[in-house]
């Protein structure tokens, strides 16, 4: 079904009016006090913000219902916090010196402060010294509970983000790094994303951007070096310009990259036959990627918006690599092999496209996206194996990877006097498929494709009683998964999901207090490339596959957040069912082989604990994040159960300094501890330090960065996977220390405004 499902439904007509609020602003002198900050909020929650112009005055148009008070501050004077009248006239508001004089380098009121609202973490960004950081990356890179970089963000103990601009999903990561930090408003950061994400969707990292104004050109531009034995060079350019409504941007990326990855690895099988490998792999590899996009939006009015934008991408990567491989069965050296794997893959090339529109009439708004992906991916390694005992031989493999996706949401949304209700409903079209050929025939050749159709619906509410806010939602969907191999349906394989998908919020604001308490329910389906039933050859004792069988996993979360001041909390309880794991099986037909690959295992419970304190000290502001990790878990391990139970600790340690004459510097330190996650337990703990110095040019709009990233080498990681009979011990090192250069420059006259939302959120997660 590709049709929009229309659902009706009647509410309460009457709705809360705006206002406007204004106002003057004078010094001691009773002269006009120009660029005067004036924010707007609902208790201490942001809502809008402004400076005064020439003459001391401040206008908003249209202001939000629920504003109660206004905040006035300027540097060397004392803030002043009023209560909004009804009629919302400020009257004269005279500034009154501060007692000290803050100087130059006195910055304070410049770092951002994170707030708990409703169900996320807001950082506000317009006015404070995030703005001037660069782009989207930097910013992000600097927000508690978020690691990451290059578009690729995880929050902590809930996983890799899906990022939205103005409620439009990033697809290309390079999205991140052409949005400017001046162009940003605030961040929110969701821990339990609601129904309306997806039902797979575990947090979510919104950017609000700031509104746009003026016609005319605005440029973007980055390079970034790295050296860390070899050279690597990322590029990107953007181009916008806007005439009246219209808006026509284009983007081009560039990047190329050579790694070198060191692997030492450990298997030993405890079945009939005893049998250890013990294999040292150092790989060697290059990559180039070159995308562009096209696109527009028109606004029509304040009040409706559309637009479409086509990406063309294309891949090229290649590995070289050596195996020096030794097989023990009994005690006794088998077969003893070096050999040389050379490898490439490349996109023929991918293409993503979207349409979207968004509108709003009266107290009804309403925002529909159409997305289509179509990639084609063609893998060839060639593995020539030299032993020093038993035959030489030659395995080549050629892989097809063919993804089309078909997707399509829209929501409607109506306004309540004291909050606002949603339908909507979203439905995808998938078909992954896999051809794999092995001419020596050592491994089987086949043809394997997944069809899934998705059809979701949804509804949620939000409601607000003074300080406390509750959003509830449910969501439904409809599955039809089919599975193929060699162009034949296999019933026994193929399923059909139907999941009912509840949330709740309720959350508590009142003053510099934030409090949260959320309940979720998600779906973790399996990575197409996970249901792939092709073997993948690796050595002569060791394949993988993917698992046509994998069910999802699901997960009922519990969370508490809190904020107060300068420190934030975060408390959550996740029960898993189906957790899907990593495990290592004997290949059929012949016990010594194993075969790599992911079955659902038992019940999994999960604790995750967080607290960040960033307080402020003149030109220095400092955060420091201490996590927990706690696990509960069991697997069968030489026919009993194997407790995982060991907890991981994570410290995270950032320095922040702004320095006169626009220089600015950061050091950073990171560590996480051994500890057990799933079935893998890791043995040693992982540390990075690293320094970044910057100065920014030409008003702000050049930034130069110099980095230093794992200046002690203390990445390189150790663990264990246990899984059957099979237990495999690895050290892997993949250089990550590294020096970095980067030049960015933003000439805006023009803020990106495109409004797309995007569909298929979950299917593009698992592509």
């Amino acid at each position: 079904m590709r049709g929009i499902i229309f659902i009706t439904f009647f509410v309460s007509t009457l709705v809360g009016m705006a206002r406007t609020i204004t106002g003057f602003v004078k010094d001691e002198e009773n002269n006009p006090a120009e660029f005067v900050n004036v924010v707007l909020l609902e208790d201490s929650v942001f809502i809008d913000g402004r400076a005064t112009d020439k003459s001391g005055a401040f206008i908003f148009e249209n202001a939000a219902a629920e504003v109660n008070r206004a905040k006035i501050s300027m540097v060397g004077y004392e803030d002043i916090v009023l209560t909004v009248p009804a009629d919302g006239n400020l009257g004269t508001i005279v500034l009154r010196p501060a007692a000290v004089a803050l100087g130059e380098v006195t910055v304070n009121h410049l770092y951002p402060t994170t707030r708990l609202k409703d169900d996320a973490f807001v950082t506000r960004v317009e006015n404070s010294i995030l703005a001037t950081s660069g782009s989207a990356n930097e910013v992000l890179s600097q927000l508690p509970m978020v690691n990451g970089e290059n578009g690729k963000f995880r929050v902590f103990g809930v996983g890799e983000a899906v990022i939205y601009i103005n409620n439009r999903k990033v697809r290309d990561s390079n999205e991140m790094s052409q949005l400017a930090s001046s162009d940003i408003k605030e961040v929110r950061v969701i821990t339990t994303p609601g129904v309306q994400y997806g039902s797979n969707v575990g947090a979510v990292i919104k950017i609000i951007t700031k509104k746009p104004a003026g016609d005319g050109f605005s440029i973007n531009a980055s390079t970034r070096q790295k050296y860390n034995k070899w050279y690597a060079s990322d590029n990107d350019f953007g181009l916008k310009y806007r005439t009246g409504g219209l808006e026509v941007f284009g983007n081009g990326y560039f990047n190329f990259m050579k790694t070198h990855v060191t692997s030492d690895i450990c298997q030993t099988n405890y079945g009939p036959v005893f049998i250890e490998e013990k294999s040292s792999n150092p790989s060697y590899s290059t990559s180039k990627n070159i995308a562009g996009k096209l696109g527009f939006n028109y606004l029509i009015g304040n009040n409706h918006s559309f637009g479409a934008y086509y990406q063309h991408i294309y891949n090229d990567f290649h590995v070289s690599s050596r195996y020096l491989d030794e097989i023990f069965e009994n005690g006794t050296l088998t077969e003893s092999s070096n050999s040389y794997k050379k490898g490439q893959s490349k996109g023929k090339p991918n293409h993503n496209a979207n349409i979207y529109y968004t509108g709003s009439f009266g107290k009804f708004s309403i925002d529909a996206d159409v997305d289509y992906i179509w990639n084609k991916n063609r893998n060839e390694n060639h593995t020539y194996e030299r032993n020093l005992i038993g035959n030489d031989r030659e395995v080549s493999t050629f892989s097809t990877f063919r993804t089309r996706l078909f997707a399509q949401k829209t929501s409607l949304s109506y306004n309540l006097p004291k909050g606002n209700v949603s339908i909507g409903e979203e439905y995808s079209d998938s078909r992954v498929s896999t051809d794999y050929h092995n001419p020596q025939n050592i491994i089987s050749s086949d043809f394997t494709e997944v069809k899934e159709r998705n059809l979701g619906v949804f509804a949620y509410v939000f409601h607000k009683l003074g300080p406390v806010r509750m959003t509830a939602g449910l969501r439904y969907e409809h599955v039809i998964s089919d599975y193929y191999l060699n162009n034949l349906f296999v019933a026994g394989q193929s399923r059909t999901y139907n999941h009912l998908i509840p949330s709740l919020t309720l959350s508590y604001n009142r003053d510099e207090l934030g409090l949260s308490l959320n309940y979720t329910r998600m779906i973790d389906r399996p990575k197409y490339s996970m249901l792939s039933g092709s073997y993948n050859y690796i050595s002569s004792i060791s394949y993988s596959r993917g698992n046509p069988a994998l069910k999802s996993a699901t997960l009922d979360d519990f969370t508490l957040q809190a904020s107060w001041k300068y420190f934030l909390a975060f408390v959550s309880y996740t029960y898993y069912s189906n957790a899907m794991i990593q495990v290592n099986e004997p290949y059929p037909g012949d016990p010594r082989i194993t075969v790599f690959t992911n079955i659902n295992g038992r019940r999994r419970d999960m604790l995750m604990l967080s607290v960040n304190a960033s307080p402020t000290f003149g030109i220095y502001r400092l955060s420091l994040t201490a996590q927990l990790l706690k696990q509960w878990y069991r697997v069968d391990f030489l026919g009993g159960p194997k407790a995982f139970n060991t907890p991981q600790f994570i410290i995270n340690w950032r320095n922040f300094f702004s320095f006169p004459h626009d220089w600015g510097a950061e050091v950073a330190f990171w560590c996480r501890g051994a500890g057990d996650s799933m079935n893998v337990k890791h043995t040693r703990a992982l540390t990075e330090f690293d320094i970044q110095i910057y100065k920014k040019f030409l008003n702000k709009s050049l930034i130069v960065y110099l980095v230093g990233v794992d200046i002690f080498n203390g990445m390189p990681r150790h663990y264990e996977l246990y899984s059957g009979n099979i237990k495999m011990q690895s050290d892997m090192d993949n250089f990550t220390r590294s020096i970095r250069l980067t030049v960015r420059y933003n000439f805006n006259v023009t803020k990106s405004r495109y409004m797309g939302r995007g569909a298929g959120q979950s299917e593009k997660q698992r592509l």
